[in-house]
């Protein structure tokens, strides 16, 4: 593993675990045993190192939903694979919630390229969302709309420890968003 990646693995896990402000760049470098001065050079300053945070955590994201809608399976049984990878994200011992929502949350009036790099993640998950109905369904923009919101509430309640014992009523539920 590069010096880059094992950074951006810290950073990671810090930012998901304490938040991105409550996090230092001297906690990174501690935690990494890696010097500032490497730090700065793969990256050039904190928030570039979040951007790049973010831009991975995206493309894990992209790597793991995009079969789920690519799949040709029914719309019903790509609803149940997509709540089981997020019933399976919730059980991970690194599950804290979705960084890209707690991005906006604390830079939305701070730093306007991480706000709309938490903005272009949802939006991208949302046009994914599209993706499950005929394009000539003149509610699949609502069905979208309403999945995504379920979605993100799914994750706010599994943050609280709401959820896992209620996976079969989510499945069911995501399904009458599309009728």
């Amino acid at each position: 593993m590069s010096i880059k990646e094992h950074i951006l693995d810290v950073a990671e896990s810090l930012f998901n675990e304490l938040g991105y402000t409550a996090v230092g760049v001297d906690l990174i470098r501690d935690q990494a045993k890696v010097s500032k001065t490497s730090m700065y050079r793969h990256f050039g300053s904190k928030n570039k190192l979040i951007e790049a945070v973010l831009a991975r955590r995206h493309q894990y994201f992209e790597a793991q939903l995009t079969p789920i809608f690519a799949s040709t399976a029914s719309v019903d049984a790509r609803l149940d694979a997509l709540i089981d990878w997020h019933f399976a994200w919730f059980r991970s011992k690194n599950f804290k919630g979705c960084m890209f929502m707690h991005a906006l949350a604390e830079f939305k009036s701070q730093d306007e390229t991480l706000a709309q790099q938490a903005l272009q993640h949802k939006t991208w998950l949302k046009l994914l969302l599209l993706s499950l109905f005929d394009p000539t369904d003149l509610k699949r923009e609502d069905k979208a709309e309403a999945i995504i919101t379920f979605l993100e509430g799914m994750i706010v309640r599994a943050e609280f420890g709401g959820v896992i014992e209620n996976k079969d009523t989510y499945r069911l539920s995501v399904k009458t968003l599309t009728q």
